[in-house]
Protein backbone atom coordinates (compact mmCIF):
# COMPACT_ATOMS: atom_id res chain seq x y z
CA UNK A 1 0.00 0.00 0.00
CA UNK A 2 1.08 3.57 -0.62
CA UNK A 3 -0.55 6.80 0.58
CA UNK A 4 -1.92 8.53 -2.51
CA UNK A 5 -1.94 12.33 -2.69
CA UNK A 6 -5.06 13.67 -4.42
CA UNK A 7 -5.53 17.37 -5.19
CA UNK A 8 -9.06 17.11 -6.59
CA UNK A 9 -12.01 14.74 -6.76
CA UNK A 10 -11.20 14.07 -10.41
CA UNK A 11 -7.65 13.09 -9.53
CA UNK A 12 -8.93 10.79 -6.79
CA UNK A 13 -11.18 8.98 -9.28
CA UNK A 14 -8.21 8.51 -11.60
CA UNK A 15 -6.50 6.48 -8.88
CA UNK A 16 -9.45 4.82 -7.13
CA UNK A 17 -12.27 4.86 -9.69
CA UNK A 18 -15.54 6.77 -9.70
CA UNK A 19 -18.80 5.87 -7.98
CA UNK A 20 -19.96 2.43 -9.12
CA UNK A 21 -23.66 1.71 -8.68
CA UNK A 22 -22.98 -2.04 -9.01
CA UNK A 23 -20.92 -2.08 -5.78
CA UNK A 24 -21.77 -1.06 -2.21
CA UNK A 25 -20.88 2.54 -1.37
CA UNK A 26 -17.23 2.92 -0.46
CA UNK A 27 -16.67 4.82 2.82
CA UNK A 28 -13.44 6.15 1.34
CA UNK A 29 -15.19 7.47 -1.76
CA UNK A 30 -17.92 9.16 0.26
CA UNK A 31 -15.44 10.77 2.65
CA UNK A 32 -13.20 12.13 -0.11
CA UNK A 33 -16.18 13.27 -2.17
CA UNK A 34 -17.63 15.23 0.75
CA UNK A 35 -14.16 16.54 1.68
CA UNK A 36 -13.78 18.26 -1.67
CA UNK A 37 -17.45 19.31 -1.63
CA UNK A 38 -16.87 21.38 1.50
CA UNK A 39 -13.77 23.12 0.18
CA UNK A 40 -10.93 20.71 0.87
CA UNK A 41 -8.02 21.12 -1.53
CA UNK A 42 -5.62 18.21 -0.96
CA UNK A 43 -5.90 14.85 0.75
CA UNK A 44 -3.90 11.67 1.24
CA UNK A 45 -5.97 8.51 0.70
CA UNK A 46 -4.93 5.08 1.99
CA UNK A 47 -6.49 1.83 0.83
CA UNK A 48 -7.76 -0.33 3.70
CA UNK A 49 -6.73 -4.00 3.69
CA UNK A 50 -7.17 -6.94 6.07
CA UNK A 51 -4.39 -9.10 7.46
CA UNK A 52 -6.72 -12.13 7.55
CA UNK A 53 -7.19 -12.00 3.78
CA UNK A 54 -4.28 -9.95 2.43
CA UNK A 55 -4.57 -8.43 -1.02
CA UNK A 56 -2.00 -8.94 -3.74
CA UNK A 57 -0.48 -6.21 -5.89
CA UNK A 58 -0.45 -6.74 -9.66
CA UNK A 59 3.03 -6.87 -11.19
CA UNK A 60 5.14 -7.70 -14.22
CA UNK A 61 8.83 -8.49 -14.78
CA UNK A 62 10.97 -6.73 -17.39
CA UNK A 63 13.92 -8.55 -18.98
CA UNK A 64 17.19 -6.84 -19.82
CA UNK A 65 19.04 -6.30 -23.12
CA UNK A 66 21.74 -8.96 -22.61
CA UNK A 67 22.60 -11.61 -25.17
CA UNK A 68 21.44 -14.05 -22.53
CA UNK A 69 18.49 -12.13 -21.15
CA UNK A 70 17.85 -11.96 -17.43
CA UNK A 71 15.08 -10.41 -15.33
CA UNK A 72 16.23 -6.91 -14.39
CA UNK A 73 13.27 -4.91 -13.11
CA UNK A 74 9.95 -5.79 -11.49
CA UNK A 75 7.07 -3.32 -11.89
CA UNK A 76 4.60 -3.57 -9.00
CA UNK A 77 1.32 -1.69 -8.61
CA UNK A 78 1.61 1.10 -6.02
CA UNK A 79 -1.41 -0.33 -4.19
CA UNK A 80 -2.68 -3.92 -4.04
CA UNK A 81 -5.89 -5.10 -5.66
CA UNK A 82 -7.39 -6.04 -8.99
CA UNK A 83 -7.53 -2.38 -10.10
CA UNK A 84 -4.07 -2.61 -11.71
CA UNK A 85 -4.49 -5.95 -13.50
CA UNK A 86 -4.67 -5.44 -17.25
CA UNK A 87 -4.95 -7.86 -20.16
CA UNK A 88 -5.83 -7.89 -23.85
CA UNK A 89 -9.16 -9.40 -22.80
CA UNK A 90 -9.79 -6.41 -20.50
CA UNK A 91 -8.29 -3.48 -22.43
CA UNK A 92 -10.39 -0.86 -20.60
CA UNK A 93 -8.76 -1.42 -17.20
CA UNK A 94 -5.46 -2.04 -15.48
CA UNK A 95 -1.93 -0.64 -15.62
CA UNK A 96 0.42 -1.07 -18.59
CA UNK A 97 4.05 -0.01 -19.06
CA UNK A 98 6.14 0.99 -22.05
CA UNK A 99 9.94 0.89 -22.00
CA UNK A 100 11.68 3.16 -24.48
CA UNK A 101 15.50 2.83 -24.66
CA UNK A 102 17.73 5.72 -25.63
CA UNK A 103 20.97 7.62 -25.13
CA UNK A 104 20.68 10.95 -23.32
CA UNK A 105 23.18 13.72 -24.01
CA UNK A 106 23.01 15.15 -20.50
CA UNK A 107 25.62 15.79 -17.78
CA UNK A 108 25.99 12.55 -15.83
CA UNK A 109 28.29 10.99 -13.31
CA UNK A 110 31.23 8.80 -14.48
CA UNK A 111 30.16 5.21 -14.82
CA UNK A 112 26.56 6.18 -15.46
CA UNK A 113 26.38 4.12 -18.58
CA UNK A 114 27.73 3.70 -22.08
CA UNK A 115 30.64 1.52 -23.14
CA UNK A 116 33.23 3.86 -21.66
CA UNK A 117 31.04 5.43 -19.00
CA UNK A 118 31.62 8.85 -20.54
CA UNK A 119 29.93 11.77 -18.79
CA UNK A 120 27.55 13.47 -21.16
CA UNK A 121 26.54 10.30 -23.04
CA UNK A 122 24.47 8.20 -20.64
CA UNK A 123 22.66 5.07 -21.71
CA UNK A 124 19.21 5.60 -20.20
CA UNK A 125 15.65 4.46 -20.71
CA UNK A 126 12.16 5.88 -20.30
CA UNK A 127 9.17 4.23 -18.64
CA UNK A 128 5.68 5.30 -19.62
CA UNK A 129 2.77 4.29 -17.38
CA UNK A 130 -0.68 3.74 -18.90
CA UNK A 131 -3.83 3.40 -16.82
CA UNK A 132 -7.28 2.31 -17.95
CA UNK A 133 -6.09 0.88 -21.26
CA UNK A 134 -3.00 0.09 -23.39
CA UNK A 135 -3.40 2.97 -25.84
CA UNK A 136 -1.35 6.17 -26.23
CA UNK A 137 -4.18 8.33 -24.84
CA UNK A 138 -4.01 6.27 -21.60
CA UNK A 139 -0.53 7.53 -20.69
CA UNK A 140 -0.68 9.02 -17.18
CA UNK A 141 3.04 9.24 -16.28
CA UNK A 142 6.36 9.45 -18.10
CA UNK A 143 9.69 8.81 -16.35
CA UNK A 144 12.62 9.75 -18.63
CA UNK A 145 16.41 9.41 -18.25
CA UNK A 146 16.30 6.41 -15.91
CA UNK A 147 19.32 4.22 -15.14
CA UNK A 148 19.90 0.84 -13.49
CA UNK A 149 23.11 2.04 -11.77
CA UNK A 150 22.54 2.85 -8.10
CA UNK A 151 24.94 5.82 -7.97
CA UNK A 152 24.05 7.25 -11.37
CA UNK A 153 23.11 10.94 -11.64
CA UNK A 154 21.73 13.31 -14.27
CA UNK A 155 22.23 17.03 -13.74
CA UNK A 156 23.62 16.10 -10.33
CA UNK A 157 20.39 14.32 -9.29
CA UNK A 158 20.03 10.56 -8.89
CA UNK A 159 18.38 8.88 -11.86
CA UNK A 160 18.51 5.34 -10.46
CA UNK A 161 15.12 4.01 -11.58
CA UNK A 162 13.79 2.66 -8.23
CA UNK A 163 14.87 5.80 -6.35
CA UNK A 164 13.14 8.11 -8.82
CA UNK A 165 9.91 6.18 -9.33
CA UNK A 166 9.48 5.03 -5.70
CA UNK A 167 9.97 8.45 -4.08
CA UNK A 168 7.08 9.06 -1.61
CA UNK A 169 7.14 12.77 -2.46
CA UNK A 170 7.74 13.01 -6.21
CA UNK A 171 7.44 9.41 -7.38
CA UNK A 172 4.80 7.48 -9.29
CA UNK A 173 1.23 7.26 -8.04
CA UNK A 174 0.71 4.01 -9.96
CA UNK A 175 3.80 1.79 -9.75
CA UNK A 176 6.85 0.83 -7.69
CA UNK A 177 10.06 -0.59 -9.14
CA UNK A 178 12.16 -3.43 -7.70
CA UNK A 179 15.73 -3.95 -8.92
CA UNK A 180 16.20 -7.67 -9.67
CA UNK A 181 19.99 -7.18 -10.05
CA UNK A 182 20.69 -8.65 -13.45
CA UNK A 183 24.23 -10.04 -13.81
CA UNK A 184 24.67 -8.31 -17.16
CA UNK A 185 26.80 -5.18 -17.00
CA UNK A 186 25.46 -1.71 -17.71
CA UNK A 187 23.95 -0.72 -20.06
CA UNK A 188 22.90 -4.28 -20.94
CA UNK A 189 21.04 -4.51 -17.63
CA UNK A 190 18.62 -1.80 -18.76
CA UNK A 191 15.15 -3.23 -19.49
CA UNK A 192 14.49 -4.14 -23.12
CA UNK A 193 11.96 -2.22 -25.13
CA UNK A 194 8.32 -3.22 -24.56
CA UNK A 195 4.99 -1.67 -25.49
CA UNK A 196 1.87 -1.84 -23.30
CA UNK A 197 3.08 -4.73 -21.15
CA UNK A 198 0.25 -5.33 -18.62
CA UNK A 199 0.54 -5.83 -14.90
CA UNK A 200 -1.28 -8.94 -13.73
CA UNK A 201 -2.07 -11.08 -10.68
CA UNK A 202 -3.71 -8.44 -8.50
CA UNK A 203 -6.21 -9.64 -5.89
CA UNK A 204 -8.49 -7.64 -3.61
CA UNK A 205 -8.29 -8.36 0.10
CA UNK A 206 -12.00 -9.20 0.34
CA UNK A 207 -12.05 -11.12 -2.93
CA UNK A 208 -9.23 -13.68 -2.88
CA UNK A 209 -9.00 -16.63 -5.24
CA UNK A 210 -11.07 -18.70 -2.78
CA UNK A 211 -13.34 -16.15 -1.09
CA UNK A 212 -14.63 -17.00 2.39
CA UNK A 213 -18.36 -17.25 3.02
CA UNK A 214 -18.18 -14.09 5.15
CA UNK A 215 -15.80 -11.35 3.96
CA UNK A 216 -13.19 -10.47 6.59
CA UNK A 217 -13.68 -7.26 8.56
CA UNK A 218 -10.67 -4.99 9.15
CA UNK A 219 -9.67 -4.89 12.80
CA UNK A 220 -7.59 -2.59 15.03
CA UNK A 221 -4.29 -3.98 13.74
CA UNK A 222 -5.33 -3.43 10.13
CA UNK A 223 -6.22 0.21 10.80
CA UNK A 224 -2.96 0.80 12.65
CA UNK A 225 -1.01 -0.72 9.77
CA UNK A 226 -2.81 1.62 7.38
CA UNK A 227 -2.39 4.90 9.29
CA UNK A 228 1.27 4.16 10.02
CA UNK A 229 1.90 4.60 6.30
CA UNK A 230 1.59 8.33 7.03
CA UNK A 231 5.06 8.01 8.59
CA UNK A 232 6.31 8.54 5.04
CA UNK A 233 5.43 12.20 5.77
CA UNK A 234 6.90 12.55 9.29
CA UNK A 235 6.94 16.36 9.46
CA UNK A 236 3.56 16.91 7.80
CA UNK A 237 0.60 17.63 10.12
CA UNK A 238 -2.61 15.85 9.18
CA UNK A 239 -6.32 16.00 9.90
CA UNK A 240 -7.27 12.31 9.94
CA UNK A 241 -10.68 10.74 9.34
CA UNK A 242 -11.23 6.97 9.46
CA UNK A 243 -14.11 7.21 6.97
CA UNK A 244 -17.24 6.04 8.75
CA UNK A 245 -15.42 3.96 11.37
CA UNK A 246 -16.59 4.56 14.95
CA UNK A 247 -15.70 1.36 16.82
CA UNK A 248 -13.91 2.66 19.96
CA UNK A 249 -11.50 -0.29 19.87
CA UNK A 250 -10.31 0.91 16.48
CA UNK A 251 -10.58 4.67 16.81
CA UNK A 252 -9.21 4.64 20.36
CA UNK A 253 -6.20 2.63 19.23
CA UNK A 254 -5.42 5.06 16.42
CA UNK A 255 -5.85 8.11 18.68
CA UNK A 256 -3.88 6.83 21.68
CA UNK A 257 -1.25 4.71 19.94
CA UNK A 258 -0.59 6.78 16.84
CA UNK A 259 -1.99 10.33 16.81
CA UNK A 260 -0.95 11.26 20.35
CA UNK A 261 2.62 9.85 20.21
CA UNK A 262 3.26 11.36 16.78
CA UNK A 263 2.12 14.79 17.96
CA UNK A 264 1.02 16.41 14.68
CA UNK A 265 -2.22 14.59 13.83
CA UNK A 266 -5.77 15.58 14.78
CA UNK A 267 -8.47 12.90 14.40
CA UNK A 268 -12.06 13.66 13.31
CA UNK A 269 -14.40 10.90 14.50
CA UNK A 270 -17.69 9.97 12.86
CA UNK A 271 -20.76 9.19 15.02
CA UNK A 272 -21.91 5.60 15.69
CA UNK A 273 -24.70 3.88 13.76
CA UNK A 274 -26.87 0.82 14.28
CA UNK A 275 -26.86 -2.34 12.16
CA UNK A 276 -29.04 -0.64 9.52
CA UNK A 277 -26.71 2.36 9.28
CA UNK A 278 -29.04 4.72 11.18
CA UNK A 279 -27.51 7.17 13.61
CA UNK A 280 -28.22 7.20 17.34
CA UNK A 281 -30.84 9.45 18.90
CA UNK A 282 -29.41 12.43 20.83
CA UNK A 283 -29.57 10.90 24.31
CA UNK A 284 -27.90 7.57 23.39
CA UNK A 285 -25.33 9.54 21.41
CA UNK A 286 -24.43 11.62 24.48
CA UNK A 287 -24.19 8.43 26.57
CA UNK A 288 -21.95 6.80 23.97
CA UNK A 289 -19.56 9.75 23.91
CA UNK A 290 -19.44 9.95 27.72
CA UNK A 291 -18.59 6.25 27.93
CA UNK A 292 -15.53 6.42 25.67
CA UNK A 293 -12.48 5.06 27.45
CA UNK A 294 -10.11 7.39 25.60
CA UNK A 295 -10.35 11.11 26.35
CA UNK A 296 -7.96 12.88 24.03
CA UNK A 297 -7.10 16.45 23.09
CA UNK A 298 -6.26 15.36 19.53
CA UNK A 299 -9.69 13.94 18.67
CA UNK A 300 -13.19 15.37 18.20
CA UNK A 301 -16.50 13.69 17.37
CA UNK A 302 -19.26 15.23 15.22
CA UNK A 303 -22.98 14.38 15.13
CA UNK A 304 -25.32 13.61 13.38
CA UNK A 305 -24.95 12.10 9.91
CA UNK A 306 -25.71 14.32 6.94
CA UNK A 307 -28.06 14.01 3.96
CA UNK A 308 -26.67 14.66 0.46
CA UNK A 309 -27.69 14.01 -3.13
CA UNK A 310 -26.91 10.34 -3.75
CA UNK A 311 -23.82 10.11 -6.01
CA UNK A 312 -24.49 6.37 -6.48
CA UNK A 313 -27.98 6.92 -7.92
CA UNK A 314 -28.82 8.83 -11.10
CA UNK A 315 -32.51 9.00 -10.14
CA UNK A 316 -33.41 12.71 -9.69
CA UNK A 317 -34.07 13.65 -6.09
CA UNK A 318 -32.45 10.56 -4.58
CA UNK A 319 -30.52 11.21 -1.37
CA UNK A 320 -28.01 9.36 0.80
CA UNK A 321 -27.11 9.68 4.48
CA UNK A 322 -23.35 9.89 5.00
CA UNK A 323 -20.94 10.28 7.93
CA UNK A 324 -19.87 13.91 8.45
CA UNK A 325 -16.10 13.37 8.72
CA UNK A 326 -15.23 14.29 5.13
CA UNK A 327 -17.23 17.51 5.29
CA UNK A 328 -15.68 18.45 8.64
CA UNK A 329 -12.11 17.83 7.45
CA UNK A 330 -12.69 20.03 4.43
CA UNK A 331 -14.10 22.82 6.60
CA UNK A 332 -11.09 22.59 8.91
CA UNK A 333 -8.83 23.42 5.99
CA UNK A 334 -11.13 26.17 4.70
CA UNK A 335 -11.09 27.81 8.14
CA UNK A 336 -7.31 27.41 8.41
CA UNK A 337 -6.83 29.13 5.07
CA UNK A 338 -9.24 31.98 5.75
CA UNK A 339 -8.77 32.68 9.45
CA UNK A 340 -5.94 30.47 10.73
CA UNK A 341 -5.83 27.56 13.17
CA UNK A 342 -6.72 29.80 16.12
CA UNK A 343 -10.25 30.24 14.70
CA UNK A 344 -12.65 27.49 15.74
CA UNK A 345 -13.97 25.60 12.69
CA UNK A 346 -17.53 26.30 13.78
CA UNK A 347 -20.21 28.97 13.52
CA UNK A 348 -22.33 30.52 10.78
CA UNK A 349 -19.34 30.77 8.44
CA UNK A 350 -19.06 26.98 8.30
CA UNK A 351 -22.01 26.27 6.03
CA UNK A 352 -21.45 22.81 4.53
CA UNK A 353 -21.88 22.97 0.78
CA UNK A 354 -23.88 20.19 -0.84
CA UNK A 355 -25.67 19.18 2.37
CA UNK A 356 -29.48 19.02 2.21
CA UNK A 357 -29.96 18.54 5.94
CA UNK A 358 -29.18 16.34 8.91
CA UNK A 359 -30.37 12.80 9.53
CA UNK A 360 -33.90 12.82 10.98
CA UNK A 361 -32.79 11.12 14.18
CA UNK A 362 -30.28 13.93 14.67
CA UNK A 363 -32.64 16.93 14.59
CA UNK A 364 -31.72 18.63 17.84
CA UNK A 365 -33.50 20.78 20.39
CA UNK A 366 -31.61 23.30 22.50
CA UNK A 367 -31.68 20.80 25.36
CA UNK A 368 -30.23 18.09 23.12
CA UNK A 369 -27.43 20.42 22.07
CA UNK A 370 -26.64 21.27 25.68
CA UNK A 371 -26.47 17.61 26.71
CA UNK A 372 -24.33 16.68 23.72
CA UNK A 373 -22.03 19.63 24.31
CA UNK A 374 -21.51 18.51 27.92
CA UNK A 375 -20.53 15.10 26.53
CA UNK A 376 -17.98 16.74 24.20
CA UNK A 377 -20.01 16.02 21.07
CA UNK A 378 -19.94 18.71 18.38
CA UNK A 379 -23.37 19.23 16.84
CA UNK A 380 -24.28 19.88 13.21
CA UNK A 381 -27.44 21.98 12.99
CA UNK A 382 -29.62 23.58 10.34
CA UNK A 383 -29.78 27.37 10.59
CA UNK A 384 -32.27 29.22 8.37
CA UNK A 385 -30.45 31.26 5.77
CA UNK A 386 -27.15 29.44 6.33
CA UNK A 387 -27.89 25.75 5.79
CA UNK A 388 -26.20 23.09 7.90
CA UNK A 389 -23.36 24.50 9.99
CA UNK A 390 -20.90 23.19 12.57
CA UNK A 391 -22.10 24.21 16.04
CA UNK A 392 -19.42 22.89 18.36
CA UNK A 393 -15.64 23.03 18.80
CA UNK A 394 -14.78 20.62 21.59
CA UNK A 395 -12.17 17.90 21.71
CA UNK A 396 -12.61 14.73 23.76
CA UNK A 397 -10.21 16.06 26.39
CA UNK A 398 -11.27 16.10 30.03
CA UNK A 399 -9.01 19.06 30.77
CA UNK A 400 -10.09 22.66 30.40
CA UNK A 401 -6.83 23.85 28.83
CA UNK A 402 -7.21 21.46 25.84
CA UNK A 403 -11.00 21.31 25.70
CA UNK A 404 -11.30 23.22 22.43
CA UNK A 405 -10.39 22.17 18.90
CA UNK A 406 -8.62 25.44 17.93
CA UNK A 407 -6.50 25.36 21.11
CA UNK A 408 -5.34 21.80 20.47
CA UNK A 409 -4.72 22.40 16.77
CA UNK A 410 -2.87 25.65 17.51
CA UNK A 411 -0.49 23.71 19.74
CA UNK A 412 0.03 21.17 16.94
CA UNK A 413 0.64 23.95 14.43
CA UNK A 414 3.09 25.84 16.67
CA UNK A 415 5.10 22.76 17.62
CA UNK A 416 5.38 21.74 13.96
CA UNK A 417 6.55 25.22 12.97
CA UNK A 418 9.01 25.44 15.87
CA UNK A 419 10.68 22.19 14.84
CA UNK A 420 10.97 23.35 11.23
CA UNK A 421 12.27 26.82 12.18
CA UNK A 422 15.03 25.47 14.44
CA UNK A 423 16.44 22.74 12.18
CA UNK A 424 19.27 25.14 11.30
CA UNK A 425 20.57 24.75 14.87
CA UNK A 426 21.57 21.10 14.43
CA UNK A 427 25.39 20.73 14.58
CA UNK A 428 25.93 24.45 15.18
CA UNK A 429 28.22 25.47 18.10
CA UNK A 430 26.05 25.43 21.20
CA UNK A 431 26.76 28.89 22.60
CA UNK A 432 25.27 32.34 23.03
CA UNK A 433 25.43 33.03 19.27
CA UNK A 434 23.17 30.06 18.54
CA UNK A 435 20.87 30.91 21.44
CA UNK A 436 20.43 34.43 20.15
CA UNK A 437 19.66 33.16 16.65
CA UNK A 438 17.02 30.76 17.99
CA UNK A 439 15.46 33.52 20.13
CA UNK A 440 15.35 35.83 17.14
CA UNK A 441 13.80 33.34 14.71
CA UNK A 442 11.12 32.10 17.09
CA UNK A 443 10.25 35.55 18.45
CA UNK A 444 9.83 36.91 14.94
CA UNK A 445 7.50 34.03 14.03
CA UNK A 446 5.45 34.40 17.23
CA UNK A 447 5.17 38.14 16.73
CA UNK A 448 3.58 37.61 13.33
CA UNK A 449 1.28 34.90 14.69
CA UNK A 450 0.16 37.17 17.54
CA UNK A 451 -0.44 40.13 15.21
CA UNK A 452 -2.61 37.92 12.99
CA UNK A 453 -4.86 37.17 15.98
CA UNK A 454 -3.46 33.75 16.85
CA UNK A 455 -2.56 34.68 20.45
CA UNK A 456 -4.12 36.69 23.26
CA UNK A 457 -2.54 39.79 24.77
CA UNK A 458 -2.47 43.54 24.35
CA UNK A 459 1.29 43.43 23.82
CA UNK A 460 3.88 40.94 22.63
CA UNK A 461 5.02 40.44 26.22
CA UNK A 462 1.47 39.42 27.16
CA UNK A 463 1.20 37.03 24.19
CA UNK A 464 4.40 34.96 24.29
CA UNK A 465 7.95 34.57 25.51
CA UNK A 466 11.01 32.64 24.31
CA UNK A 467 13.86 31.65 26.60
CA UNK A 468 17.05 30.17 25.18
CA UNK A 469 20.11 31.32 27.11
CA UNK A 470 22.48 30.27 29.87
CA UNK A 471 19.62 29.93 32.35
CA UNK A 472 18.22 26.83 30.64
CA UNK A 473 21.36 25.70 28.78
CA UNK A 474 23.76 24.52 31.46
CA UNK A 475 27.28 23.16 30.89
CA UNK A 476 25.87 19.67 31.47
CA UNK A 477 23.20 19.97 28.75
CA UNK A 478 25.70 21.57 26.37
CA UNK A 479 28.05 18.61 26.81
CA UNK A 480 25.18 16.27 25.99
CA UNK A 481 24.55 18.12 22.70
CA UNK A 482 21.19 19.49 23.81
CA UNK A 483 19.80 22.97 23.15
CA UNK A 484 16.92 23.79 25.50
CA UNK A 485 14.28 26.26 24.36
CA UNK A 486 11.35 27.28 26.56
CA UNK A 487 8.34 28.87 24.86
CA UNK A 488 5.18 30.20 26.47
CA UNK A 489 2.11 31.25 24.52
CA UNK A 490 -1.23 32.79 25.52
CA UNK A 491 -3.68 30.80 23.40
CA UNK A 492 -6.99 32.08 22.10
CA UNK A 493 -10.14 30.41 23.45
CA UNK A 494 -13.37 30.48 21.45
CA UNK A 495 -16.48 32.30 22.67
CA UNK A 496 -18.60 29.20 23.11
CA UNK A 497 -21.62 30.87 24.73
CA UNK A 498 -22.94 34.41 24.39
CA UNK A 499 -24.90 35.34 27.53
CA UNK A 500 -27.52 38.06 27.09
CA UNK A 501 -29.65 39.49 29.88
CA UNK A 502 -32.81 41.29 28.76
CA UNK A 503 -34.30 43.94 31.05
CA UNK A 504 -37.64 45.73 30.98
CA UNK A 505 -37.76 49.32 32.20
CA UNK A 506 -40.87 49.73 34.39
CA UNK A 507 -41.45 52.78 36.57
CA UNK A 508 -37.80 53.51 37.14
CA UNK A 509 -36.96 49.88 37.91
CA UNK A 510 -34.90 47.52 35.70
CA UNK A 511 -36.52 44.08 35.78
CA UNK A 512 -34.61 41.12 34.29
CA UNK A 513 -37.03 38.97 32.31
CA UNK A 514 -34.82 36.56 30.41
CA UNK A 515 -31.30 35.25 30.26
CA UNK A 516 -29.81 33.08 27.50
Amino acid sequence: MRPTVCNSWRQFTQFFGNFDSSNPPSPLHLAVYTFFSSGGTSCVAIRMTTSSSPPVAASTVLDDNGTSTQPTLEVVAANPGTWASGSPQNPQGGVYVDVIPGTSSVPGSPGSGGAAGTPGQIQTFTIQVKYGGPYPNNIVETWPNLSMIANSTVYGISNYAPSVVNSPYTGSQYINLVDLFSNNASPLNNPAQVTAQPLSGGLDGNNPASPPAVPPVPGPTDFMNAVQLLDQFPDQPFVLNLCGQWDPNITGGVVKNYAEPRGNIFVILDPPTDAQGHGYLPSPMANWASSLSFRSAVAAVYYPQLVISDPYNSQPGSTRTVPPGGFIAGMYLVTDGGRGVAKAPAGLATSLGGVYGVETSGILTNTDQGNLNNSNVNCLVSVPGYGVVIWGARTLSQFLVTRYVPVSRTLIYLSTEFVALTKFAVFEPNDYVLWGAINSVLSQFLSGFWQSGGLQGMSAADAYYVTCDQTNNTPSSIQQGIVNVEIGVALQYPAEFVVITIGQWAGGQNVAIAAA
